[in-house]
């Protein structure tokens, strides 16, 4: 008799999800170790240099895993299902299934249930642990390794930033056109005369050209220590600002250090600021987006694996699951391009490659059905 399509404590469900998980579980072990080893020999470099000890190389590779997962978890789950399915073939079992009234469908249904619980934990890990272990490696980076200082002070709508030039106030940094946002500089008197606060610099766009700073028309200077205080323009050239576009760059928090809600209320200030905003909106989307690839491309490769009903070799799997991995990512990218440049609107630019994959594998099933 056909096991029911949705009995999901059914011995075949069982075995299945037994056989997915009992591989995407060892891949996915070895994948973060690769990852760690050839980030490891990429990074050698910058250790020597800076004579990082191994407890500050080690702190930075540990606070870099959550991301990792997040970065490696889909091609782990291709891999899981593909050589899963493919090991089962090997012993004919694929054959026996579909001779016994099993369908595709039932088959996997037990698999795909597993990859929807890997995406509901990757959504809820890429929203608790990711945004802190992201900070975490970049300070023990910067401040451990390269004894730079922590000179950002963050919130999560702006930055505070101490520089040769005051404290610095950004609401944001453009790393596509090189601008400084909503920048204010707190210049004070030196320890000596007392340490007050000198001037108040409001530089509502500063945008970087190479050697220089070039500051907006309407950027202004208000003087506090000479009695009375006065308000005067600020040169487009003025020379007030002595960093570079690569310091505040670094003190910038990226989209991965951010939880959904955090990126959202940046996104909200920043708009309301009158700064565009707009490319982050994809980066706020791919944060829902990007954990469902676990189960599209498990939608994907469950019905192509299902079609091996020989003895198929371990590399013509890999090789397939590279191409079913590799297409996605290409997708994924070039709906993001576009997407930022505003080409594509953010929400159909983000879940893009989602959507194409669903479609793909409703038509694999429909084929091989």
């Amino acid at each position: 008799m056909p096991q029911p399509a949705f009995a999901p404590l059914s011995v075949l469900n069982r075995y299945l999800s037994r056989q997915f998980l009992g591989i995407f579980l060892p891949v996915l072990a070895s994948f973060v170790l690769l990852y760690i080893i050839i980030d490891t020999f990429d990074r050698m470099d910058i250790f020597l240099r800076h004579d990082a000890t191994f407890g500050e190389a080690a702190r930075y590779m540990i606070f870099k895993i959550p991301l990792m997962l997040t970065q490696i978890t889909p091609p782990a789950v291709v891999v899981g299902v593909l050589l899963g399915l493919g090991l089962i073939a090997r012993h004919n079992e694929i054959i026996a299934l579909r001779t016994g009234g099993i369908s595709l469908v039932q088959t996997m249904v037990p698999i795909m249930t597993c990859a929807i619980a890997i995406s509901a934990a990757a959504l809820v890990w890429n929203e608790t642990v990711v945004p802190y272990c992201s900070r975490m490696f970049q300070f023990v980076n910067n401040v451990e390794i390269r004894e730079r200082g922590q000179l950002g002070i963050f919130r999560e709508r702006e930055i505070w930033y101490r520089g040769s030039g005051g404290f610095y106030s950004v609401d944001y940094v453009d790393r596509t056109t090189q601008t400084v946002h909503g920048l204010r500089i707190y210049r004070f008197a030196s320890i000596d005369e007392g340490f007050h606060l000198r001037s108040v610099v409001d530089v509502p766009r500063a945008t970087w050209k190479g050697d220089e700073w070039e500051f907006s028309p309407d950027s202004s200077e208000q003087i506090l220590d000479e009695g009375t205080p006065r308000t005067r323009e600020v040169a487009r050239d003025a020379h007030v600002l002595p960093e570079t576009i690569d310091d505040f760059l670094e003190v910038q928090r990226e989209p991965e250090e951010l939880s959904y809600a955090a990126l959202s209320e940046r996104i909200s200030d920043l708009t309301a600021k009158g700064i565009d905003a707009s490319h982050y909106l994809v980066d706020l989307h791919l944060k829902l987006a990007l954990p469902f690839a676990n189960a599209v491309l498990a939608f994907v490769s469950i019905p192509i694996a299902g079609r091996l009903r020989r003895h198929p070799s371990t590399a013509a799997i890999v090789g397939v699951g590279a191409a079913v991995g590799f297409l996605y990512w290409v997708i994924l990218g070039l709906a993001t391009s576009l997407g930022q440049t505003g080409t594509l609107p953010p929400l159909p630019a983000a879940w893009s490659a989602n959507v194409v994959y669903a479609l793909l594998g409703v038509a694999l099933y429909l084929y091989f059905e």
